[in-house]
């Protein structure tokens, strides 16, 4: 066991933190981190239990991973900007909810402060699809992974090409820890953080016009959640859009970083 994030440092200038989603690990992030790194410092995290973060001692709940990340950030002891995807976005929320470290600038893609639909809450999934990726783990989690991810691609104008490139890169750091994904799903079932209070962090969200998991209709509560908000719709895309659509992404992502707060 160890006490140390793993993550993948590259380029030089203003640090940008990416955070995975669910049953991922850092290197999914592919072209969209290199096309970033042209112009800025990044930090490809594996969050605890996945990737070559696996063995780090940390249950994972929305609390204590966002604690890990926390401390990540305050030891580079410089300005930072946090990009979350998915389940990675969730805990990008939950830790400006939390307002421990200073963040510049927040990126949340094909995110949503609440994955599972509620009775005032209709912009989400059924409970019942988590319930079924909860008991499916516990058979056969490799094929449940690999259904997760063609679930994230469906919709897309690529979604051959995109579920080609998640699933060969699925593998190449090991298989993730069981309970880490246990505990995983039952964060992205169980958060809520409709109710966090307004952020005067600037924040931009990347969504996939035809994802199947977080439709756009969110954006009208990040709207209410934070005072300075953009966005950016990648049409044809499904739930992972810097998969589908790199350029697009990175070209947007850099725009907002250089505006001036």
């Amino acid at each position: 066991m160890t006490d140390s994030l793993y993550s993948e440092v590259k380029g030089s200038g203003h640090n940008i933190v990416l955070l995975h989603g669910w049953g991922m690990h850092s290197g999914l992030w592919g072209k969209f981190n290199e096309l970033l790194t042209a112009d800025y410092k990044t930090h490809a995290v594996d969050m605890p239990g996945f990737g070559n973060s696996k063995n780090v001692k940390c249950d994972f709940t929305i609390n204590a991973v966002s604690e890990e990340i926390e401390k990540y950030i305050e030891k580079l002891k410089q300005p930072v900007s946090l990009i979350g995807w998915s389940l990675g976005g969730l805990v990008t929320l939950n830790i400006l909810k939390r307002k421990k470290v200073h963040i510049g600038k927040v990126v949340l893609v094909a995110t949503t402060p609440c994955f599972t639909k509620k009775a005032d809450w209709i912009n989400a999934v059924d409970q019942q699809v988590f319930d079924d990726f909860s008991k499916e783990l516990a058979d056969d989690y490799k094929k449940t992974l690999k259904r997760f991810l063609a679930l994230q691609t469906r919709g897309s104008e690529l979604a051959r090409e995109d579920l080609r490139e998640l699933k060969l890169k699925l593998d190449q750091r090991g298989d993730p820890n069981i309970e880490a994904l246990e505990q995983g799903l039952k964060v992205l079932s169980e958060t809520d953080l409709r109710n966090t209070k307004q952020s005067e962090t600037p924040v931009m969200t990347i969504s996939g016009a035809k994802d199947t998991l977080v439709p756009l209709s969110v954006e009208s509560e990040f709207k209410k959640m934070f005072s300075t908000f953009e966005s950016l719709i990648v049409e044809k895309s499904g739930h992972a859009p810097f998969i589908s659509k790199p350029e697009v992404c990175a070209e947007k992502v850099k725009s907002f970083i250089n505006e001036q707060q």
